[in-house]
């Protein structure tokens, strides 16, 4: 029992983030009152950001030549990378606070175990009835 409450944290918080579009997902659909410049350096810079911020599965992308010559481009790409790496930081962050929870949850019950290990307590069946 107590080992599904363990999970409890990582798993609320997976749910919390699969409801929640990614900030790229909602600045750079091609409704959003932005150019496709931004949208596009947008979609770079949180592709950067997320990599930075240690994802496996992002790359760093920039067009550097873009980002010196066109301000929309790197603007949207600075607004990203910032966005995007706090929140996959936050994501890490969590993720590490419930694996932490989960190991000491787990070393509990273990300790506990070691404690009762090797005392006969057979007489005491009876006790509290």
């Amino acid at each position: 029992m107590k080992s599904a409450f363990a999970f409890l944290p990582l798993s609320l918080f997976v749910l919390t983030a699969c409801i929640f579009p990614e900030p790229s997902e909602t600045m750079i659909a091609s409704q959003s009152n932005t150019s496709p410049s931004y949208r596009q350096g947008f979609d770079d810079g949180c592709h950067s950001g997320r990599q930075a911020a240690g994802s496996l599965f992002d790359q760093f992308r920039k067009d550097q030549q873009r980002f010196n010559f066109d301000p929309e481009y790197a603007q949207g790409w600075s607004d990203a990378f910032r966005q995007c790496e706090s929140r996959e930081e936050a994501v890490n962050r969590q993720m590490r606070s419930a694996a932490a929870i989960n190991a000491i949850n787990s070393s509990r019950e273990n300790r506990f175990d070691r404690i009762l290990e090797g005392i006969d307590y057979s007489g005491l069946e009876g006790f509290g009835q």
